[in-house]
């Protein structure tokens, strides 16, 4: 039987009011969507506070016998699952299930979900869904969290399923794919990969230290995602479906046009169609590399720049930062600075290279500092000699309106892709992004008009402390821009997680800065509304950005019937992309 999504702006209509008498008192402190569903009693209020609603209403009877029924259910289901997967990866630890369903923006907090559950294989993920199910809660995949669009947080109890021991890795070399788990996360697949001097065409975040693949694939990557050319799916009825040319009985799975595109209905999902359990990911070889970075004034120079020499393909990667950036990138703690810099020495050809290279570094953090804008180019050729060629013709452009500086910045990233520091400020403040895809005719307009918004807000930002920066990028035929704010405020259990010892230390024990909390909510909201004026696209839209509701209405309607084809009770991670 569906369930009846009923929205805030339906709570006034007379049927409603007759079905939750005295709820009409409480219904303008409600700020989602309440679902009338059939029982169990906890899915009811879907998005409330059930409680105080219960309270108001007396609709439910006691609150007492209500939690009781959940927490009965949910012992029930965590026997069945145990037998499953094993009782150390059916996870009840209070703090573990808050956790769970957070991510890196978790305000207002979610509930926490009801059971984290690690399967091990596709199998064992089928079961576990297929249980959750019969026991009415929603289904969320989890990878490391570290999401920030509200991702997880479904708006009543679910079962997180971790994908942490879906963890194999099968390299298939001479066809250039790999077979790999779900939870795998990008650095451990580059280690994997650097034997046989090969890499993912899929290039991970700069996460990719604790986020995995198969979050890259529900929550998209900017650029291509031609590089995911199969996937294993796990479907709300428990079914399991293949795509690409795997998908046949026996078939390798070395392509992923086999017919129609199934792969890419689960890409960029957000988990709203399925639990992905293993990938097939197409792989390159390894090339040789050169470097350039340049100092800016003008920031309308250098996007020009930019997507001059993505078009002409003279730069494999084109990155740009802002100066509050680059000041942050020149007081990188010592530790980790050190890491970098043995990550350089080691991706150095030989001694006198590693020297240059370190000598490199020092100078250009201080360059960094001081640079107004900076734009950063890595070209990878067949030879290094064709890569330092495609660098003195990005030199020729850029010279012309930009000074150039040591490139710190891109030979780091070549050496040290992956880190898990950036997700806070250098000085453990709170970080959160908005970020956007434009056309590149937009780009200039979509820069101008952020700029006059934070300009708006600069006494009220000065105020409660929060600072923001730039991060744009040129990874396709558009431009990426990202805004970023950090301010000083409490972290979670999420943050604390992946600090380091000494970190943890320095920056556990904050109190709650309320005012900036808010301030940067609304920023966000402004943000993502000034994108939209300029066509942009997102990744991991989650529940933050507005997919759906952008559609045509023919293209709205069709997003809903395949949702109600492969999830006809909407309890696949309910509420992404728009979808109930």
């Amino acid at each position: 039987m569906r369930s009846t999504s009923l929205r805030y702006d339906r709570l006034r209509s007379p049927s409603v009011i007759a079905i939750l008498s005295g709820v009409r008192k409480a219904a303008e402190r409600i700020p989602s969507a309440i679902r009338i569903e059939r029982e169990p009693p906890w899915r009811m209020l879907s998005g409330m506070d059930w409680n105080e609603v219960a309270r108001v209403s007396g609709y439910y009877g006691s609150v007492e016998t209500s939690q009781s029924t959940l927490m009965l259910s949910i012992e029930t289901l965590a026997a069945e699952l145990r037998a499953v997967v094993g009782d150390a990866c059916v996870i009840t630890d209070p703090s573990e299930l808050a956790a769970a369903s957070a991510d890196l923006f978790p305000f207002p907090a979610p509930p926490p979900a009801a059971l984290l559950v690690q399967p091990g294989s596709t199998e064992q993920t089928a079961a576990v869904v297929k249980a959750a199910m019969r026991a009415d809660f929603p289904v969320v995949a989890r990878g490391a969290g570290l999401s920030y669009t509200r991702g997880l947080a479904t708006t009543s109890p679910a079962v997180v399923i971790d994908g942490a021991r879906l963890n194999q890795i099968d390299i298939h070399a001479d066809d250039l794919f790999a077979v790999v788990g779900a939870g795998v996360s990008w650095q451990s697949l580059a280690e994997a990969l650097a034997p046989h001097g090969l890499r993912s065409l899929l290039g991970g975040p700069i996460s990719g230290a604790v986020t995995t693949v198969g979050g890259a694939a529900s929550q998209y990557v900017p650029g291509s995602m031609e590089g995911v050319i199969g996937l294993k799916v796990v479907l709300a009825d428990g079914s399991v479906a293949t795509t690409g040319s795997g998908a046949r009985a026996g078939a390798l799975p070395f392509h992923r046009h086999a017919g129609p595109d199934l792969t890419g209905l689960f890409v960029g999902d957000c988990g709203a169609f399925g639990v992905k359990t293993e990938l097939v990911l197409r792989l390159v070889r390894d090339q040789p590399a050169a470097f350039a970075s340049f100092a800016y004034t003008d920031v309308t120079a250098l996007l020009a720049d930019m997507l001059e020499l993505r078009a002409a393909s003279l730069a494999t990667r084109a990155m740009a930062i802002d100066q509050s950036r680059g000041e942050a990138a020149g007081k990188v703690e010592a530790a980790e600075a050190l890491r970098t810099v043995g990550a350089v020495v080691s991706a150095s050809g030989s001694a006198l290279d590693a020297i240059r290279g370190v000598a490199s570094m020092v100078r250009g953090r201080a360059e960094l500092a001081q640079a107004q804008w900076s734009l950063h180019l890595t070209a990878e050729a067949p030879t290094e000699e064709i890569a330092r060629q495609m660098i003195a013709l990005a030199k020729d452009r850029c010279m012309r309106s930009a000074r150039e500086i040591e490139p710190t910045v891109p030979t780091a990233l070549r050496a040290r892709p992956y880190s898990i520091r950036g997700f806070v400020g250098i000085d453990g403040e709170r970080w959160v992004p908005v970020h956007g895809m434009v056309a590149p005719s937009r780009a200039q307009a979509a820069l101008n008009d952020l700029q006059a918004l934070f300009d708006r807000y600069e006494s009220e930002m000065t105020r409660v402390g929060v600072r923001h920066s730039y991060l744009m990028s040129a990874p396709g035929p558009f431009v990426t821009i990202e805004p970023m704010f950090f301010w000083v405020d409490a972290l979670d259990a999420l943050h604390l997680k992946h600090l380091s010892a000494r970190n943890r230390e320095r920056f556990a024990g904050r109190p709650p800065n309320h005012d900036a909390r808010q301030l940067v909510a609304r920023l966000r909201a402004e943000v993502r509304d000034c994108f939209e004026r300029h066509d942009a696209v997102h990744a991991q839209a989650g529940r933050f950005y507005r997919h759906a509701e952008r559609l045509d209405a023919g293209s709205r309607a069709l997003l809903a019937r395949l949702k109600d084809s492969l999830d006809a009770e909407h309890r696949m991670n309910p509420g992404v992309l728009g979808l109930g």
